[in-house]
């Protein structure tokens, strides 16, 4: 816990961890130490999926095998989170949509569309509850969404109606805002 406490909890220590289990008991936690041992566990997870889908050799279930022991172990921590009553990671969020926003971040299954109709209803993730991992996704997907506005007010050229290319304008320039405080957030959290 005192890693957690001190901030130098990391993936790959957790990845290592996991392949001998040896995983933090969590039982003795507080609530801040679990959500950050489950921040960093998630972040391995991450790691360890993007590394079984580049993997070509034999050694695949042998990776799958880790990212299936740190998902227990996210598991189990979530329950200890729950019995001691600490309030849901919904809860903390600014917003409770963004849930599920790190939900497909996690996924990989962000799309640019649904970026777009959020910065038109002002509902852009906060993005202060997001791993560094899933803070580059969301940094990916807006810049594909702003390249897809970009494009978009260009085939409208001359002939669009100037309501509609506000929209649009507004749209991309509210996602660029969105890319510069995401990438605040990844100083910020030393990602």
């Amino acid at each position: 816990m005192q890693r957690a406490d001190s901030g130098s909890l990391n993936a790959a220590r957790a990845i290592e961890r996991a392949k001998v289990g040896d995983f933090a008991d969590g039982s003795s936690a507080t609530c801040n130490e679990l959500d950050a041992l489950i921040a960093v566990d998630r972040e391995a997870i991450e790691f360890e999926k993007d590394k079984v889908d580049a993997r070509f050799g034999g050694d695949k279930s042998k990776v799958q095998g880790t990212e299936d022991k740190l998902q227990g172990q996210v598991d189990k921590l979530k329950k200890i989170r729950k019995d001691k009553g600490c309030s849901t990671a919904t809860a903390n969020l600014k917003q409770a949509t963004d849930a599920e926003v790190y939900k497909r971040a996690d996924e990989g299954i962000l799309n640019s569309a649904r970026v777009v109709e959020r910065a038109k209803a002002g509902k852009l993730v906060d993005g202060s509850g997001a791993t560094c991992g899933e803070l580059q996704k969301l940094i990916d997907v807006d810049a594909k969404a702003v390249k897809f506005e970009k494009d978009k007010l260009e085939a409208m050229g001359s002939k669009a109606d100037p309501k509609d290319k506000a929209i649009v304008d507004k749209a991309e320039k509210t996602i660029e805002a969105q890319i510069v405080k995401l990438k605040k957030l990844q100083g910020t959290k030393g990602c």
